[in-house]
């Protein structure tokens, strides 16, 4: 079953909505002529219509590098599609908020992705990394690539092999700001639940706990992209480069400029809004299972419970769904919690916000005691958490 579209005509693909090369490519566009002009002058309610700022498709994709750092900064995208396409040995960095992402034909590279409203795909890639946060991930004809993903949807293999995933880490200063542009909860996070549209044995796995982007995935980091992760303002332009052969006083040539060194992994100011999940990894960390469950508008109080959770290794799902009355009903009876429950965890226009976790035995109690002082319903039943685990996904 494919989930592409055709790659036959590169310039269409790489084509940005409102662009020169879109509007010279229109023919309706061309013929509206100077009547379209005339129409956009006219004042609306008042005020005149501004015309919007025609953008560049080079702005807006990374084509045929090889051996390159590439960074496109917060600000530089704004929610339009993006293209990578036939790059080899690159680090590629889109720090930014985008509407769809496309991959094809890239090999040794290390990809980073922010928000994406729709779609990433990445289709005849072989021994590249991706980091990303999207509403679905799609891939195809890939093979040997490593995955660390936020992911609102089921994540999409086919036709590859060797694909392992693990769950996003990082951070920037923006990317809660671009997650909530692009309408992406920090408990929607199904980068485990992967789909295979061509089931074998070897297509993918999951990597072992413990294996982060930021430390081992994108290692090592160079250094205008740490510094972008980093939120430091870009460094000044250097002064252009001498023509070749130019000479130095006594007749000998320019030194040739040193490369660049590769930074650490960067520290974030703040801990990442994607949280951390186990995911469905094998090997359980030992411990009390714990399932929590928040009625809407207690979506804060559980997101600060979480994130200490997942600071400490506890946290093994987390979702959020809107419940009809049977779904609650369901719920509410395999956790043995009083019937009333399920009115306030059904009440029209909110969305119930579900945890999993395994707690040291040690520090259970206490932190059932902190689950409950928040209005969190909490269970130690498997059942329910189940049930809850992937309640609204969609793909």
């Amino acid at each position: 079953m494919g989930c592409f579209q055709s790659k036959d005509s590169r310039a269409s693909k790489y084509a940005v909505p409102g662009s020169v090369e879109d509007d010279a490519k229109s023919p309706a566009k061309a013929a509206a002529g100077s009547g379209a002009t005339a129409a956009a002058s006219k004042p609306t309610g008042g005020i005149a219509n501004l015309p919007r700022p025609k953008l560049d498709p080079k702005d807006f994709r990374f084509v045929e590098l090889k051996g390159e750092v590439r960074v496109k900064p917060p600000g530089s995208i704004n929610g339009q599609a993006f293209t990578i396409d036939n790059c080899h040995d690159c680090d590629l960095y889109v720090v930014d908020a985008c509407g769809q992402v496309t991959i094809d034909d890239c090999k040794n590279c290390r990809i980073f992705v922010g928000p994406t409203d729709g779609a990433v795909f990445i289709r005849n890639s072989s021994n590249c990394t991706l980091v990303a946060v999207c509403r679905q991930l799609r891939t195809r004809d890939c093979n040997n690539c490593r995955l660390a993903l936020y992911c609102r949807t089921r994540p999409i293999v086919e036709s590859s092999s060797n694909m392992q995933f693990t769950c996003f880490d990082m951070s920037y200063p923006q990317l809660a700001e671009h997650m909530k542009h692009s309408k992406l909860s920090a408990f929607h996070n199904f980068w485990w639940h992967i789909y295979d549209f061509t089931p074998k044995d070897g297509n993918w796995d999951l990597l072992p706990a413990g294996t982060t982007a930021a430390a081992s995935l994108l290692q090592p980091i160079p250094q205008e992209p740490a510094d972008v992760l980093a939120g430091k303002p870009p460094a000044p332009p250097a002064p252009a480069a001498a023509e070749a052969g130019e000479q130095q006083e006594g007749g000998g040539q320019q030194p040739a400029a040193a490369e660049p060194p590769a930074a650490a992994a960067p520290a974030p100011a703040e801990p990442s809004p994607v949280l951390a999940t186990y995911g469905g990894r094998a090997g359980r960390p030992a411990g009390s299972y714990i399932f929590a469950l928040f009625e809407g508008g207690k979506q804060e109080a559980a997101l600060r419970l979480a994130r200490k959770a997942a600071e400490q290794g506890w946290l093994l799902y987390t979702n959020e769904a809107k419940l009809n009355g049977e779904a609650a009903g369901q719920l509410v009876g395999e956790a043995g919690w009083p019937k009333a429950a399920a009115k306030a965890l059904s009440a029209p226009g909110t969305a119930a916000v579900g945890l999993e976790l395994v707690v040291p035995e040690a520090e259970a109690d206490a932190f059932k005691k902190q689950l409950t002082d928040v209005g969190g319903l909490v269970s130690a039943s498997e059942a329910p958490g189940k049930t809850f685990r992937t309640m609204g996904v969609d793909g």
